[in-house]
């Protein structure tokens, strides 16, 4: 990129600086492009490292809470094994 760019000023006559007028403009505009992409870049990270521990410490916490004790309604659930064709051992 350094060859490309002494090529360019090296091809402008001594006289002819109009040719060079955007030049330092653009240069600024790359960089505050670029920096702004590495910004971007970083605030993902963070979103992403933030989520992951925010879904760590809330699996942490589901493991360390009291399991609820079991319902008395758990007859009416589908291993409670009440359903007619449980005698005849057919599983659906």
């Amino acid at each position: 990129m350094t060859d490309d760019m002494e090529r360019l000023i090296g091809a402008v006559a001594p006289g002819d600086t109009a040719r060079l007028a955007g030049v330092e403009d653009a240069v600024w505009a790359r960089i505050g492009e670029r920096r702004d992409r590495t910004r971007m870049g970083q605030v993902r990270v963070a979103a992403v490292a933030l989520a992951l521990v925010i879904g760590v410490a809330n699996g942490g916490l589901m493991l360390l809470a009291p399991r609820p004790e079991p319902s008395e309604m758990r007859i009416f659930t589908v291993s409670a094994g009440l359903s007619p064709l449980s005698g005849l051992d057919v599983r659906g």
